[in-house]
């Protein structure tokens, strides 16, 4: 199964768990439901800039900004967490 198909199913199944608790407990469920998902968002979005944070220290620590493969991995790292949405492409490096 391609990452395509698995995005679409899980906005699916997002859709219908959405839709089931607006049937189930009206306006006020969906809304319930739409918040919880943003705060969960933005905790996973903070907890992945804390830890790029993390990462930087511990180079910069280690005296490794100079080591090309470290470097290379770490931009390749944010490169995927860009491209999967839970990284802010105008975000500063880190």
């Amino acid at each position: 199964m391609s990452e395509e198909q698995k995005d679409t199913i899980i906005e699916k199944l997002n859709n219908a768990v959405i839709d089931f608790t607006e049937k189930l407990f009206g306006e006020s469920g969906k809304n319930f439901i739409q918040e919880t998902q943003q705060k969960i968002k933005d905790f996973s979005s903070e907890a992945i800039k804390k830890f790029m944070e993390f990462g930087d220290t511990v180079i910069e620590k280690l005296n490794l900004q100079e080591n090309e493969q470290i470097i290379k991995m770490k931009d390749s790292i944010e490169n995927m967490l860009k491209q999967a949405g839970l990284l802010e492409e105008d975000e500063e490096n880190f």
